[in-house]
């Protein structure tokens, strides 16, 4: 299928299987009701720090008074903005749609807790981190097991508990991985880029950019790892060689793919800013359509991912590639 036939059977999934919102409907009423946890406090810590190194080196020039205060200005919205809650929302591999983890200026009025310390705060962030991972592979299972296609196990209540912590397992291995891969390919390359700004300042901001670029290859090739964790019920290695394999014979497809849905939950999401700036009732609502939305989204990849498997391994085997 292709993009646009993808995107509709998603949606006619969801419409009959309606019950595949109440996950991201759940994380959005906790958030709503739960307290914000915040790390306000040691983004001020951090501020007063750089603040402090500055005021070390003498009379600044006026650029650089200038960026202290936009760095201020930034770490006091990032701390009035912050819950590491929203770490139990996993967009970025499971596509879990939450409009509070959107729009974290939304909030419940139930309060702020405030973390002050480094060791807990990194603790939070594994353990929250790790849950939302949980949820995550919950959320993709049960759209794997309302799409008819895939090689995993479908239909079987009795085995749903072991695949989905079989898939955590496998899921928590490949983002290990991916952090190593790109810290690997990161550090060096940083240095690298740290001695060409040194040559020629020209010279080193155009390695950024190709460093930037070889980073953002790498994860659009990973794209549909998780996918294939779920939905085909793969261990690491044979996800990522799927994933590449499938997005190497259709780049341009994926491309549009990722466009399309990134530009119809931003979008949406500016609308249902706007929806749920009239009250509770209109956070429900808003919070209601935009599980909709994000889930027939979600559901759109899974199609595209197996249908376009489908087709390359017939091509495959017709020997037309």
């Amino acid at each position: 299928m292709g993009v646009i036939d993808s995107l509709s059977a998603g949606y006619r999934l969801i419409t009959r299987h309606i019950e595949l919102l109440l996950v991201p409907l759940l994380l959005d009423i906790f958030l709503w009701f739960a307290p914000r946890l915040s790390i306000a406090p040691l983004l001020r810590q951090f501020a007063e720090m750089y603040n402090g190194l500055l005021a070390g080196s003498g009379n600044l020039p006026p650029d650089m008074s200038q960026l202290s205060q936009q760095m201020d200005d930034m770490l006091a919205l990032l701390g009035e903005t912050s819950n590491l809650f929203q770490l139990l929302v996993n967009g970025a591999l499971y596509h879990v749609p939450s409009l509070l983890a959107t729009l974290p200026a939304l909030q419940g009025g139930q309060g702020t807790v405030e973390i002050g310390s480094l060791g807990a705060a990194v603790t939070a962030f594994l353990a929250l981190g790790l849950a939302g991972l949980l949820v995550g592979v919950v959320y993709m299972n049960l759209l794997a097991r309302a799409l008819p296609l895939g090689e995993g196990e479908k239909g079987r209540n009795s085995s749903f508990v072991s695949l989905v912590l079989r898939h955590w397992m496998r899921s928590i291995l490949f983002l290990v991985g991916l952090v190593g891969l790109l810290l690997a390919i990161y550090i060096p390359a940083t240095v690298g880029v740290s001695l060409l700004m040194l040559i020629n300042t020209a010279l080193g901001i155009f390695a950024m950019f190709l460093l930037s670029g070889l980073i953002v290859l790498v994860l659009f090739n990973l794209y549909f790892v998780t996918a294939g964790i779920v939905l085909d019920d793969l261990a690491v290695r044979p996800a990522v060689v799927r994933s590449v394999i499938l997005v190497r014979y259709n780049f341009f497809p994926t491309l549009g793919l990722i466009l399309i849905t990134t530009l119809i939950a931003t979008g949406m999401a500016l609308l249902l800013q706007r929806v749920a700036a009239f009250g509770s009732a209109g956070v429900l609502i808003a919070a209601a359509l935009n599980a909709f939305i994000g889930t027939g989204l979600a559901m759109a990849i899974l199609v595209f991912y197996r249908t376009r498997l489908l087709v390359l391994a017939e091509r495959l085997q017709q020997g037309q590639m």
